[in-house]
């Protein structure tokens, strides 16, 4: 994680206009960002959200999963523990789910882009999940840069006939492996691309983007809700998502089908 670490605090501080020679004069700054960047803490590898979900003799709806380590959450001990797994069981009361996952931990708008969405159209889905964001926040992508991003991915789906759900952009603040000043700085960046989710499912009528900040944020003030890393969200963090997204993506799936 020491690697992540160093990206994460470069990115962050580059995107935040910081001085660079001024934070490297700063003895306490420094310290904080050493004591982040090289903590023996575990780390973890993807798991593969894919399932299928209810009864054999109902219709089959297909949701794809794009994004980065929010879909596939490392450090859960089961893909039962997923956000998206909460969401599909209780989609299927009546109806069979199909996830399919193109998503990879690490993964920025770009990615999603370029190598995720022409995997993802080539199933054919009912529904386009989404969530991506995060590392572009921490990793000092521009904000302009990846709002005519992710407004091509939207665009793409909407000319297949594809509804979208955005997932948004938690405030990364919470994480409690980031120290101050980097939480101020992680806080402020993935609000406004939170915000860039919203004008974008704005522009859109296929879209629709969830207000995971609004719905969860003070779930994710404690640490109880993350991983061992102190970075990726546990059980209890992942169904918090599974409540606030459930909503959305019924109501994108029922239009979607409709």
């Amino acid at each position: 994680m020491t690697a992540v670490a160093d990206r994460v605090w470069l990115g962050l501080a580059g995107a935040a206009g910081v001085p660079m020679a001024a934070m490297a004069a700063a003895g306490t700054v420094a310290a904080q960002f050493w004591y982040v960047a090289h903590r023996p803490l575990p780390s973890f590898h993807d798991l593969d959200p894919g399932g299928v979900f209810g009864p054999d003799t109902a219709p089959e709806s297909r949701i794809v999963l794009l994004g980065d380590s929010t879909m596939t959450g490392p450090g859960l001990d089961s893909c039962d523990d997923l956000w998206s797994h909460h969401v599909a069981r209780r989609l299927a009361a009546d109806v069979r789910i199909r996830l399919v996952s193109v998503a990879a931990g690490g993964s920025r708008v770009r990615d999603v882009l370029v190598q995720q969405l022409p995997e993802a159209q080539q199933l054919r889905p009912d529904v386009a999940l989404i969530s991506v964001g995060a590392n572009d926040a921490t990793h000092g992508t521009r904000l302009g840069r990846f709002e005519a991003d992710l407004d091509a991915v939207v665009e793409a789906f909407g000319e297949a006939g594809t509804g979208v759900v955005l997932a948004g952009v938690s405030d990364l603040g919470n994480i409690p492996r980031l120290a101050h000043p980097l939480k101020a700085l992680a806080s402020r960046r993935s609000r406004a691309f939170d915000r860039a989710h919203a004008r974008v499912a704005a522009r859109h009528d296929h879209v629709v983007k969830v207000p995971i900040a609004e719905l969860t944020d003070a779930r994710f003030r404690t640490a109880d809700v993350f991983c061992p890393d102190l970075f990726h969200p546990n059980r209890i963090g992942h169904t918090a998502w599974a409540d606030a997204a459930y909503p959305y993506i019924a109501d994108a799936l029922s239009r979607a089908t409709a």
